[in-house]
């Protein structure tokens, strides 16, 4: 008699025996992953890489697999928000992978950075939700230095016009982002908003998006290296919004981040550093 196979409910499989959301398996993927929010941002990553293909693609998560400047790497989409973030980090980081970068688009709330610039995010305020169900709110949520250097570096290989900046994640895109539900200015509005830009340029905040501090908090408990870089699409101080060619620009940045990121941990051993501050 063949023995059934149970499925956890502590940690469920996929139908193919692979994690239960993104339905990859061990080796599907290698440990340097760019991590973007729209599925279809997965194929203009691999378009700018030596050889790619699609691995799986399940609800929101889309993955991509290839090679960039011989380095193997991995994209994988993970929707609109940290909720589904926290689910695609899990599960990456369950198959052994260990750097991501975020690889999105955002909005400028200062007048330095104009469509189509690049922010490498050094940390984010914490106004995501997801990662207090992780740990308390003091925590920080921030971008590993190693991550931050070699998108720098990426850049200025590349030749992009970038800056540094802190992020605010937000867990909504229309009354937490401070968008008014209806333009005349009926309806429901909560005041504490009136001044939310005014008070986060302030604070030296530079932009706002919806999943850089869920993800770096989730990441950094899982002992993995998180960073992130986001393409300008919307300046709030002058109400424009437009790509410019941000987008692609982001992508190839991450991707040429990975690959000196996966240089250096070859060449790098160090005999002196006790404490690498991630799982490698």
């Amino acid at each position: 008699m063949t023995e059934q196979k149970i499925n956890r409910a502590t940690a469920p499989q996929a139908e193919n025996e692979g994690v239960l959301h993104l339905e990859l398996k061990p080796g599907d993927v290698p440990p340097y992953v760019l991590l973007p929010g729209a599925p279809e941002r997965t194929e203009i990553i691999g378009s700018t890489w030596d050889e790619h293909k699609l691995v799986a693609y399940n609800r929101e998560y889309r993955t991509v697999s290839g090679v960039y400047k011989n380095t193997p790497m991995a994209t994988v989409s993970t929707g609109i928000g940290t909720a589904s973030s926290e689910i695609c980090i899990h599960e990456l980081n369950t198959l052994g992978v260990h750097t991501c970068i975020r690889v999105g688009s955002t909005g400028s709330i200062v007048p330095e950075f104009d469509l189509g610039d690049l922010i490498i995010l050094l940390g984010a305020v914490r106004r995501d939700g997801t990662s207090d169900s992780y740990i308390d709110p003091a925590f920080p949520a921030y971008a590993d230095f190693r991550v931050v250097n070699a998108l720098q570096e990426a850049c200025e290989n590349l030749g992009y016009r970038y800056g540094f900046g802190i992020a605010y994640t937000a867990a909504s895109f229309y009354i937490g982002q401070a968008r008014p539900l209806r333009e005349d200015g009926t309806g429901y509005w909560s005041s504490d908003k009136d001044h939310l830009i005014e008070d986060l340029r302030r604070a030296g905040v530079t932009n706002i998006e919806m999943e850089a501090a869920g993800q770096f908090v989730v990441g950094a408990l899982h002992g993995m290296r998180m960073g992130g870089i986001m393409s300008v699409l919307a300046n709030r101080v002058t109400d424009r919004w437009g790509d410019q060619g941000g987008e692609v620009k982001a992508c190839r940045a991450a991707s040429e981040a990975l690959a000196i990121l996966a240089r250096k941990d070859k060449e790098n051993e160090s005999q002196y550093c006790i404490r690498k501050g991630y799982k490698i």
